[in-house]
């Protein structure tokens, strides 16, 4: 050494080492609260997508169970013989519910 005396005391030197890490940990604190909020929002938008496929899948499952029952041959009874109006109101709501399944669709491309 050049016999010049140290301009910091070791705890003086010790408490700026201390604080320069505390500034550290925070700017990487506040970082992977970044990255978590990026993370949160990435879910979110794959939760909603796997929501919108359950809606979709549910309303098609409507649809065909709807248009089955319309296909299907039993023999008819009594109270069903005039129940053509029934029938064709059925169908239209079936007809509704896949209009609105393809429109969402549609949308989404």
């Amino acid at each position: 050494m050049s016999g010049k005396k140290p301009q910091l005391k070791p705890l003086e030197a010790r408490k700026q080492l201390l604080l320069v890490e505390s500034e550290l940990n925070r700017v990487q604190l506040l970082q992977e609260v970044r990255d978590l909020k990026l993370e949160i929002g990435r879910l979110k938008q794959q939760v909603s997508a796997v929501g919108s496929t359950g809606r979709t899948l549910a309303t098609l499952v409507a649809t065909f169970s709807a248009f089955s029952g319309t296909f299907t041959r039993r023999a008819p009874a009594a109270a069903e013989e005039g129940s053509w109006f029934f029938k064709s109101i059925n169908g239209v709501k079936a007809g509704l519910s896949l209009w609105r399944l393809l429109r969402t669709c549609w949308r989404k491309a």
